[in-house]
């Protein structure tokens, strides 16, 4: 696992870089709440008796997604909370580790500060650390090619 958080003026250059840029758009969101006037939850399991050929896959990316999160917040006052719940397809799982099940990074926005927590799922219990450090490294790399500072409790 690997935690940290984003402050000061990086919060709003990261959310310009989440809400308008393509960076996370292959990322799968598993889930969603944002609270403005009201608390919207959205579970991202995608209804694919909606679709007309079924999709590959369980849950909407976050290219499908992102432009109804922004009209939901845009406008003068930001949200009071906002939680996503992120992963890369199992492909890109795999990629990362060959143990890898899942690979979720957590984007949590509340009292001015945002807090970044990365987890794993393993397709074989193990006590093995590397797919951890290894998941923890990519997000830290991903990161840094935003330039996004990184403060660590």
């Amino acid at each position: 696992m690997y935690s940290f958080y984003i402050d000061g003026g990086d919060i709003k250059k990261f959310m310009n870089i989440f809400l308008k840029e393509d960076i996370f758009d292959k990322f799968e969101v598993r889930s969603c709440e944002l609270t403005t006037f009201v608390t919207f939850d959205i579970d991202c399991r995608l209804n694919k008796s909606w679709f007309n050929e079924e999709p590959q896959r369980d849950y909407c990316l976050w290219k499908e997604l992102r432009p109804y999160i922004y009209e939901l917040i845009k406008g003068r006052k930001k949200p009071k909370t906002m939680k996503f719940v992120m992963a890369l397809s199992s492909k890109g799982a795999e990629k990362i580790h060959p143990n890898a099940l899942a690979c979720f990074v957590n984007i949590v926005f509340e009292e001015d500060k945002i807090g970044v927590v990365t987890g794993t799922a393993q397709k074989e219990f193990s006590l093995d650390k590397s797919l951890e450090l290894a998941w923890g490294e990519k997000i830290r790399e991903f990161f840094d090619k935003m330039e996004i500072t990184q403060n660590i409790d």
